[in-house]
């Protein structure tokens, strides 16, 4: 259900020693693979466009509303699926 706190029952495959790295098993779990592209999104804003006061209070809003970061995550997990 994606609850803080709650465990996420997950199902794994490992065929290599690679696929035990960090960046692997986030990739096989959506919850923590929407969290990674949340965080390379955030990674990106730290270039110029997050020195502009106004886009970083709306980014931090968006950040702290939890409808509004799920709709984000949806997004951004929709758009990479696009490039791919």
């Amino acid at each position: 259900t994606g609850k803080e706190g709650e465990d996420i029952p997950v199902k794994l495959k490992f065929d290599s020693m690679k696929d035990f790295s960090p960046e692997s098993v986030a990739e096989q779990v959506p919850e923590l693979k929407q969290l990674l592209e949340l965080r390379t999104a955030l990674q990106a804003l730290k270039g110029p466009l997050g020195n502009i006061p106004a886009f970083r209070r709306k980014i931090e809003g968006i950040i702290s509303d939890v409808a509004a970061r799920e709709k984000l995550l949806k997004e951004i997990s929709a758009g990479e699926e696009g490039h791919k």
